[in-house]
């Protein structure tokens, strides 16, 4: 939803930017990711756990990745060792998933947390930069000469600096030139 309405800021019809920034404020308010969507706490949790889950790996994946990794050696290139990384880390979630609570010792559920973690941090900071990427577009809205998508995007940025989005400073800063 949030990328269709990023989609639409684009959209020539009045209504539908007003509709798609009114939503996009809607998701800002009510977002799952709790009252700071600053995006550094969050790329530094994500780098801690990826660093937990990786170095705790479930064995058959363990052993999967080791080999991947020493056929790795041989192709030397950059875009492969992610992909393996890429790859462990969709397996892991995919056999996480696959656990039943029964059937968990005490060390594989702290281990299903820490991924369930993982996938929360890497969801929040989707969701902060699809609204980074669209920062140019809001920032356009403010200097739109509708008045719908100048009041709309103002009260967007007000709840992002809320939120404290990063991209909220911009567009506030901006804001401040329709003043003088």
């Amino acid at each position: 939803a949030t990328r269709m309405a990023m989609d639409r800021l684009n959209d020539k019809t009045v209504l539908v930017r007003k509709q798609a920034m009114q939503l996009l404020t809607a998701l800002l308010e009510n977002n799952p990711f709790m009252g700071n969507l600053d995006p550094k706490p969050y790329r530094d949790k994500l780098s801690e756990l990826y660093k937990q889950v990786i170095d705790n790996l479930p064995g058959a994946i363990k052993e999967a990745k080791e080999q991947a990794v020493a056929e790795e050696v041989e192709d030397a290139s950059e875009e492969t060792a992610l992909e393996v990384e890429q790859a462990t880390l969709a397996a892991v979630m995919n056999e996480v998933d696959g656990w039943t609570e029964q059937e968990m010792s005490e060390e594989q559920q702290q281990y299903k947390i820490k991924v369930n973690a993982l996938k929360f941090t890497q969801s929040a900071l989707e969701f902060i930069d699809i609204f980074e990427d669209a920062t140019t577009n809001l920032e356009g809205m403010i200097l739109s000469a509708n008045v719908s998508d100048v009041t709309e995007a103002l009260r967007f940025f007000v709840q992002a600096r809320h939120f404290q989005l990063p991209c909220a400073v911009t567009g506030i800063k901006r804001s401040l030139a329709l003043m003088w």
